[in-house]
């Protein structure tokens, strides 16, 4: 359950101390908490905060009452404040609280030319579209070759010479990957093309790109890290190329095309953010006169409140890093083996056929 940063502020001494310390984010301004002072009327006046201001010509003085209270502030309240900036040559009262105010003390306090301000929780609409917290679905793509199957094979040979043995097919997938000189592509002429081993890295790359593209959504039930198996029969398409030989012996090894099943992994976990994590506190401070809207916060390596500018509405609205909700994608690299689980769902998608043309 998240509690409210607001709750934090436990009681009036501390909201007091808040309020003070918002003031003096600046350095043009000195803040006295709890003072009390004798006004034109001989009268004495506690105050809350006192700001001064002071220049090269003249001083600004501001009093504030904070009232950390469990109902709305009243307009006798605004009343009492008016009051003392009158009798204390003020040029400026502010009230701070955390409850609101009362039906009417608001345009009574505006005729008074006192500010009042309300210190908030953010709403989570507040926080950008995303809200206060969102989640993010890291979906892994791995893909591998199976099953290669090399159907209808010739045997050439110019010298008119039987082969003495079968020819190595074996394929190896390693991080530090090798290209055997027997799995070389060549023509009837000797003259290379691609490594097999290679052009089947390539095929590997690009069906995972394609199985990338086309999952646009996220695996059931999202709230668990899940798995999803994929399937497809692969014709890779050697008629039309001249490079479809492999040396062997004394001949070449001819072939139309090689038949193999890639089978594809797609591992999704939920990754939430809470964008109040790295803060003591956020809060928002609101102005019920000019409507302003101001952002107090705390970062857990800071030792001193930071108050933002004003923050226009419109600033609400904007996006925030990545919509709720939203995918990264990331493909494992060819020789990164993987076993789905016994219980993983597999689809199985249409044959993909692929023509070598060079």
């Amino acid at each position: 359950m998240n509690v409210s940063f607001i709750d934090k502020l436990i009681d009036w001494k501390n909201f007091e101390i808040f309020v003070a310390d918002m003031y003096s984010d600046s350095e043009q301004v000195i803040v006295e908490h709890n003072v009390t002072l004798t006004g034109k009327s001989n009268a004495k006046r506690q105050i809350d905060v006192r700001v001064t201001q002071k220049t090269k010509l003249h001083e600004y003085i501001t009093i504030i009452e904070c009232k950390r209270w469990k109902k709305p502030v009243t307009r006798q309240v605004i009343d009492v404040l008016f009051a003392s900036v009158e009798d204390l040559n003020a040029n400026k009262g502010v009230i701070f609280t955390t409850k609101g105010y009362e039906e009417g003390a608001i345009e009574y306090a505006k005729n008074k030319n006192i500010d009042i301000f309300i210190i908030r929780d953010i709403r989570d609409d507040e926080y950008g579209h995303t809200g206060k917290v969102f989640s993010l679905y890291l979906q892994v793509f791995n893909g591998k070759i199976e099953n290669i199957d090399v159907p209808n094979t010739l045997w050439y040979s110019p010298l008119n010479l039987l082969p003495k043995s079968q020819p190595q097919m074996e394929i190896l997938f390693t991080e530090k990957q090798t290209y055997p000189e027997h799995l070389q592509l060549v023509n009837l002429n000797g003259e290379k093309g691609e490594n097999l081993l290679q052009l089947l890295i390539d095929i590997r790359t690009e069906i995972l790109n394609k199985y990338i593209q086309s999952f646009n959504s996220l695996i059931e039930p999202k709230e668990d890290e899940n798995e999803l198996g994929l399937s497809t029969k692969v014709i890779v398409d050697f008629s039309n190329s001249q490079y479809k030989h492999l040396k062997h012996e004394g001949g070449f090894i001819l072939f139309e095309k090689i038949i193999f099943d890639f089978y594809g992994s797609i591992n999704q976990s939920k990754i939430d953010f809470d964008k109040t994590e790295s803060v003591d506190f956020a809060l928002i401070v609101e102005n019920y006169i000019s409507k302003q809207k101001n952002f107090i916060s705390k970062h857990k390596n800071d030792d001193k409140i930071k108050l933002s500018n004003p923050i226009e509405s419109s600033n609400f609205e904007k996006s925030e890093l990545v919509n709720p909700n939203s995918t990264i994608k990331l493909a494992l690299e060819h020789w990164v083996d993987f076993q789905l689980k016994d219980t993983t769902k597999i689809q199985k998608t249409n044959d993909m056929n692929i023509k070598i043309l060079n």
